[in-house]
């Protein structure tokens, strides 16, 4: 082609673009007028478009932060978890041993990197209050593994790692700017963690590490020779990540751990039986199947809302269709085609789904904030969330997307004209209302049907946070304050001063005004702090495994009235008391679920247990007391044993306060008692039993709330979209009904004929919605307490709810049809 034919196909084209761009321009002026000449049915479609695109676009927000947003670290692709898996013990995502991370090292080709660490806290001293601060011991790997250098300074030399090197620190961002101000010099500085001096060496870049809780690092001193206990086999206490090697994928790495963990287990048959390893990516374990289950529910909840809003606008369009059927008709009549006006529809449809999504952008921003502050404390990421670039696009596309769902209908239909009728003075055709009224119906059918699906599932989340409400923790919850102390080595070099601590501590809180009773323990129940330390235990004669059974079991330090303070039912025997010393009989209290699978025919009292691969040392059983709850409400009932602090000494401790009036108000005064003990103590999260109860139940009450108000906008949106449909064909059939009242109906009957009919459609929804609702709640099943994903009474509460609603929705435009005038409607325009 010569440069004279490709000059006039580009003016061709030119044309044609400006061409369509000036009908583009036209169609949008033309429905501007439109909308602003329609203003009560443009502010209902944009009111509930709005509802729809702002719900979605601030749980899109969340779901984008939690699971699509990169994690902040280098190539996190790569990123993986080692875990161990026990299917028997039901142990799917465990911690690993210190050996296992040194085969993993030194024995496979999959890896660029791989790294352990342990965590634990510290008392952080100087300038100020003392801080309980989060920590991580390192292995030398570790910040190379997560592909970052320190903003400030350096990390660990590898002579840091040695078990006599001078101790170093590296600081998280957030700790140099909340404890130092952001200052430079901090790398001149030494902090006292635990009353052991520390030089600052290094500060990290703000969201560079996992875990993100951890402020400060230091080097896991274990030298090249580490000690045989930490080299165990079940010492399963630290926690891996690694960085796979390009090109390898996860399940060559899982494969590839498999392989040694066979070995293992035919090596170390009495600790490694039924135990194997895998990688799971770093997000994956980070996020949680779980709180990936919810936030996949939560979305497929609002994706609902939205299709029944379209629902709701595409019958308003169809109904103003018919008012527009003679300005549409005569259009064709002068020449435009039907794709034209198609078009001109669609381009309304698309304004109007636009003016929906900027209002629901506007929503979402509120949105987002409630749903951050509704959300548990403890969801990963949460700092994340917010309306970015990402976000904008959503909406953006779920206005167009939807804005042509819900239009795309009401032009076909409104496109099919007869002209003859049309152009009648006052012509009606019933073959296009009849068609037009059978769209409708099969609309209001879909939005009842998708509103039953969001109520069955609103209603099991509801049933089982009142299950989960139910539970009896096994203790007093009332009246009760709990937070932590730890007695540093340095200060406290020896058990015997650390029991002298704990008890003056006690004893000075217990009478303080206002405290009935105070105890410590290694940990309290529904996950509100301590340490749970797993063993596992063995009667008195009973051969080791695998040539026997063993029995897991949670171990609780305690102190004395720890029963008493708590308000755990002692059921048999004695709690501990003066006689329990370090120098008297090993002794130890088990609970009833303990009791009942070690000694199911006889009575536990008097009879000797060890916990075998720990302590193993015989302790007498001299009670049994009440199950409690652990690690939440909803926790399963597990095994737990508690054993004296003066025969097992720890440092770290959960002061447990029992008041006679509001506890959080003498949460001061019990910190002055502690700070007159010894000034340089941190008290770390002191809380009430009652957030702690309302902590442990967080996730579940989130879901509920969430997902419940979602399915009570469906049902108002399905139930105002019976109502106009029922409206709509009070009016189209006036005349009708005029004629059925000159003949003699009664007002009843012509209540019945709309109720009926109104009836007729949230019964086939229901029905339809039923069916559905039985398929899709299944997946809800993990997030469910103590109740089916089917329970038969809360679909029963969920349809006659939606019945009575339906009903509700239909008696208005029933009583309309009975003041019905018949000398009006039987009059001919």
């Amino acid at each position: 082609m010569n440069n004279l034919g490709r000059q006039f196909v580009l003016a061709a084209a030119l044309e044609r673009v400006e061409k369509t761009m000036e009908t583009l321009r036209q169609d949008v002026r033309y429905g501007i007028r439109m909308m602003l000449k329609n203003r009560g049915f443009t502010a209902v479609a944009v009111f509930a478009l709005a509802l729809g695109i702002g719900a979605n676009t601030a749980i899109f927000s969340v779901v984008n932060a939690i699971l699509l947003r990169s994690l902040p670290y280098k190539d996190p692709a790569r990123l993986v978890v080692p875990i161990s898996v026990n299917a028997a013990r039901g142990m799917d995502r465990g911690s690993i041993t210190y050996a296992d991370y040194l085969d993993w090292r030194n024995e496979t080709e999959v890896f660029e990197n791989v790294a352990v660490f342990d965590s634990g806290t510290a008392d952080l001293t100087g300038g100020g209050e003392p801080e309980r601060i989060e920590v991580a011991g390192v292995s030398q790997e570790y910040f190379a593994v997560m592909g970052v250098e320190p903003q400030m300074g350096r990390t660990f030399s590898s002579d840091e790692f040695e078990l006599n090197a001078t101790r170093t620190l590296v600081i998280s961002y957030r700790l140099w700017q909340r404890k130092f101000g952001g200052d430079p010099g901090v790398l001149e500085q030494t902090v006292f963690l635990n009353g052991r001096p520390y030089p600052v060496i290094g500060v990290m870049p703000k969201d560079s590490q996992w875990p993100d809780n951890f402020d400060i690092w230091v080097p896991m001193a274990v030298g090249p020779n580490p000690e045989p206990d930490l080299l165990r086999r079940d010492n399963m206490i630290f926690i891996a990540v690694a960085r796979l090697k390009p090109g390898v994928r996860i399940e060559q790495a899982s494969a590839a751990m498999a392989t040694i963990a066979k070995r293992l287990e035919q090596e170390f048959p009495e600790s490694r039986a039924g135990w194997t390893n895998k990688a799971i990516p770093l997000r994956d374990y980070i996020v949680g199947d779980q709180l990936q289950l919810a936030l996949m529910v939560l979305l497929g909840a609002v994706g609902f809302v939205l299709l029944i809003a379209c629902v709701n606008v595409a019958n308003l369009l169809l109904a103003r269709a018919a008012t527009r059927e003679r300005e549409i008709a005569i259009r064709m009549a002068l020449g435009s085609g039907r794709l034209r006006l198609i078009r001109q529809l669609l381009t309304e449809s698309v304004m109007l789904g636009l003016a929906g999504g900027g209002v629901g952008l506007l929503l979402a921003f509120w949105g987002v904030d409630l749903v951050t502050a509704l959300a548990p404390a403890d969801v990963p990421r949460l700092a994340e969330v917010k309306i970015d670039f990402r976000v904008l696009g959503f909406a953006t596309v779920a206005s167009v997307v939807t804005a042509v769902l819900f239009g795309l209908i009401p032009a076909l239909h409104a496109s099919k004209v007869n002209l003859n009728e049309s152009l009648k003075e006052g012509g009606r055709s019933s073959t296009e209302g009849a068609r037009s009224g059978r769209i409708r119906s099969a609309l209001v059918v879909s939005e009842v049907v998708l509103s039953l699906v969001l109520l069955a599932g609103a209603g099991l989340m509801v049933r089982s946070f009142m299950r989960l409400q139910q539970v009896d923790p096994g203790f007093n919850t009332n009246n009760l304050v709990t937070m932590s102390i730890n007695c540093p080595t340095k200060r406290y070099p020896d058990p015997g001063k650390v029991i002298a601590f704990y008890k003056n501590m006690v004893d000075r809180v217990a009478a303080s005004p206002g405290v009935e009773s105070a105890a410590v323990s290694s940990a309290i129940p529904l996950g509100g702090g301590g340490f749970y330390l797993g063993r596992v235990f063995l009667i008195e004669g009973h051969p080791e495994p695998p040539a026997g059974p063993d029995h897991e079991a949670q171990w609780n330090v305690i102190g004395p009235a720890y029963f008493e303070t708590t308000g755990i039912r002692l059921i048999q025997g004695r709690s501990f008391d003066e006689r329990d010393t370090a120098e008297s009989n090993k002794v130890i209290i088990i609970n009833e679920t303990l009791a009942r699978r070690m000694f199911p025919n006889e009575d536990a009292l008097g009879k000797r247990i060890r916990s075998w691969r720990d302590e193993n040392l015989l302790r007498e059983i001299v009670g049994v007391v009440q199950d409690v709850r652990y690690y939440g409400r909803a926790d399963e009932l597990r095994g737990l044993v508690y054993v004296p602090h003066t025969q097992n000494t720890w440092r770290s401790m959960v002061l447990s306060v029992r008041t006679t009036a509001d506890p959080a108000a003498l949460i001061g005064s019990i910190r002055d008692q502690i700070w007159s003990l010894d000034k340089d103590l941190a008290i770390a999260n002191p809380r009430t039993m009652g957030q702690i109860l309302a902590q442990s139940v967080a996730s579940q009450r989130f879901s509920m709330m969430l997902l419940t108000a979602f399915a009570a906008v469906a049902m108002v949106l399905a139930m105002v979209g019976v109502y106009s449909v029922l409206s709509y064909t009070v009016a189209q059939r006036s005349h009708e009904l005029g004629l059925r009242m000159a003949l003699g109906a009664q007002t009843g009957d012509l209540m019945r004929l709309v109720l009926v009919h109104g009836m007729k459609l949230t019964l086939i929804g229901t029905g339809i919605g039923l069916a559905s609702a039985f398929a899709v709640t299944r997946l809800m099943k993990s997030l469910l307490y103590e109740i089916g994903a089917t329970d038969p009474a809360t679909f029963a509460v969920v349809t006659v709810l939606l019945m009575g609603v339906g009903l509700a929705a239909c008696l208005i435009p029933a009583y309309r049809a009975t003041k019905v005038d018949p000398m009006v409607a039987l009059r001919y325009e």
